[in-house]
């Protein structure tokens, strides 16, 4: 990079922009040369539109000779830079990169009288307006000097600052029950766990989250995903791993809480975010939050109509620990297990097997072989058994009963595979690829995770559109052992199953899975052809699958029995296909993982039943 010539207290000198260092941060430039704008905007990390305005450029050509100065301010007395950081609006990455400081940031100790570049936030005339007018509108947020000032001396509100200050309070007090905007809770619980090790549990933190409430919880989240380029705000608390595990546990749970309340999400459901969340405590290695993530992610999008309470159910009990399990194939003596066994043996199962298909993976796609680079935690996620009287059974909701308008029909929505085999206590994960991680190891992409995810969020998505709903999941081969699905149907149409009879024609079953082997359609929808109501099924759900550029979907004629669609054997009287979403393995399973594609599909996929029912 060629150099320029460099103000810094008033001595010129002959300096690159990269030579930056702790107190030698240039104050002005002065090119040596008509120059554009792009040039240090590039230096700087920035765009030239960000750059012109940290500057306040007015045109793209800086002449020779002109002073350009740089915004720089000094780290307020006794505290750190992020707490300049902080003063600015800034993030802490941008401030740190800004000024070239090396990770890990919370190292970085400024000197006495040290200057760091800073872009300036200063709070908009119609803010300060909406802020001192006291009424009941929604406040604009305060900038994060003020926040500053509110928090290094909560009771300190005298002098020119108090009228904004005290106006702000009353405000966020009517909109968010709390003296912060969700804004600056999300910075503030940030910081904190930069500035201290171990901060979950300690009192500022905890003072600090516990602002958090029904009035605010989904702000809050949003907003410190967005400050830190997505990842959620119960990653970071449970990744805070010099706090006790019980504070962890307790600060998650606090946010699901007042988020179950925000939403009217019923009491039993809390089961399940409980259970995940101690699932991954108990596998002894990094705590895994993106299952949470996807349950605190579809809490979100729930809209809640007026008058109107949503009642709905996605719990599935688990088998106990010591909860006695009998497995018996064909002829042979029964053997029992208790449901720990099951699952213990379970994940020693999936990760033996997980570490064979690995090598294959690596000589597949080219990837250098080891065995340390093979992350198998996910295989702890692995739940037990369903059980019922005894023996491993399919998992099944509640009737999931429509968030609209209902429109009288039912859907049985299965996920594929996740069920422990009635014969053989073998738990079926379904197919399963690899993808590499930010940390650089590599960890299974299971089928069965993959396709509850989906299942879960087109759960949601249907009952918008006014359906009700089953979710029912289980072994992929011995799920007609016990009935479930005639069962079910049954019960559906007697009334036993949510207190409303449905006549057959308005139940419908799809089961959604991901094709094991690149090479055929990718996605493709299977199905019965002695039914004509299974062709008509798929044929309309192909049809409209393809009509997104991105999904090209192809039918296939299965007779179930006969070449391995044992999940459609007991719903011959029903409408029934089986919908391959998309590969799990090469290449394509990056499509699988997209939450673009995820949308897509599952929006193509309603439309069709739409279709199919005529609405």
């Amino acid at each position: 990079m060629s150099q320029n010539y460099v103000y810094s207290d008033n001595t010129i000198r002959s300096q690159s922009y990269d030579s930056v260092s702790r107190n030698k941060r240039p104050k002005f430039i002065i090119p040596t040369k008509d120059t554009s704008v792009s040039y240090y905007a590039k230096m700087s990390g920035m765009s030239n539109e960000e750059f012109m305005k940290w500057t306040g450029l007015k045109s793209t050509v800086i002449k020779k000779g002109s002073k350009i100065e740089l915004p720089m301010d000094k780290v307020p007395e006794g505290k750190g830079i992020f707490a300049l950081a902080r003063k600015y609006n800034m993030s802490v990455e941008e401030f740190c990169k800004l000024n070239r400081i090396p990770k890990p940031y919370n190292k970085y100790k400024a000197k006495k009288n040290e200057e760091f570049y800073v872009k300036p936030y200063k709070l908009p005339d119609a803010q300060k307006a909406a802020v001192n007018k006291k009424d009941n509108s929604r406040p604009s947020e305060l900038s994060l000097d003020e926040l500053s000032e509110i928090m290094d001396s909560r009771d300190d509100l005298e002098g020119a600052a108090g009228g904004v200050v005290l106006g702000a309070y009353a405000i966020n007090q009517s909109i968010w029950d709390s003296s912060f905007t969700p804004k600056e809770i999300a910075l503030r619980l940030e910081e904190i766990c930069y500035d201290k090790i171990g901060a979950v549990g300690k009192k500022q933190f905890d003072d600090m989250l516990k602002e958090i409430n029904p009035k605010n919880v989904s702000e809050v989240l949003t907003e410190y995903a967005k400050a830190n380029y997505g990842r959620s705000l119960i990653d970071r608390i449970t990744s805070e791993f010099a706090s006790r595990q019980s504070a962890r546990k307790e600060a998650v749970m606090y946010i699901y809480d007042a988020l179950a309340k925000q939403k009217n999400i019923p009491a039993n459901e809390r089961k399940i975010f409980e259970h995940e969340l101690n699932e991954q405590f108990d596998s002894f290695g990094f705590v895994n939050t993106e299952k949470m993530d996807s349950i605190i992610d579809r809490m979100l999008k729930v809209k809640v109509p007026e008058g109107q309470i949503i009642t709905h159910n996605y719990a599935v009990k688990y088998a106990a620990a010591d909860t006695k399990v009998q497995v018996k194939d064909g002829d042979k003596p029964a053997k029992t297990f208790t449901a720990a066994q099951l699952k213990k043996d379970a994940v020693n199962s999936a990760k033996n097997e997980a570490s064979e298909l690995f090598k294959q993976y690596c000589q597949n796609n080219n990837v250098n072989y080891n065995e340390d680079n093979l992350d198998l935690t996910p295989m702890n996620r692995i739940p037990a058994p369903v059980v019922k009287n005894g023996k491993i059974t399919a998992s099944e909701t509640e009737l999931l009963r429509p968030t609209s308008t209902p429109n009288g029909k039912v859907v049985i929505l299965n996920p594929g595979h996740g069920g422990y085999s009635s014969r053989t206590g073998y738990f079926d994960s379904g197919s399963y690829s690899f993808i590499k991680k930010a940390n650089g190891k590599y960890a299974p992409l299971l089928e069965y995770e993959k396709m509850n995810i989906y299942a879960e969020d087109t759960v949601d998505k249907l009952r918008s559109k006014g359906y009700a709903v089953v979710l029912m999941g289980g072994h992929v081969e011995t799920i007609s052992d016990q009935k479930s699905v005639s069962g079910l149907i049954t019960r559906l149409q007697n009334g036993s199953k949510g207190g409303q009879k449905y006549n057959k024609d308005d139940i419908i079953f799809v089961s959604l899975h991901a094709d094991s082997q690149p090479g055929m359609s990718g996605t493709g929808v299977c199905y019965d052809p002695r039914f004509k109501d299974d062709s008509k099924l798929a044929d309309t759900l192909k049809s409209n699958l393809n009509k997104d550029d991105w999904i090209k979907a192809g039918t296939s004629t299965r007779v179930p029995g006969t070449n391995g669609l044992q999940v459609l054997m007991q719903s011959e009287n029903i409408p029934s296909v089986l919908v391959e979403v998309e590969y799990v393995n090469g290449s394509k399973c990056r499509n699988l993982d997209s939450k673009a594609f995820q949308d897509r599909f599952e929006n193509k996929l309603i439309d069709g039943l739409d279709e199919y029912f005529g609405f």
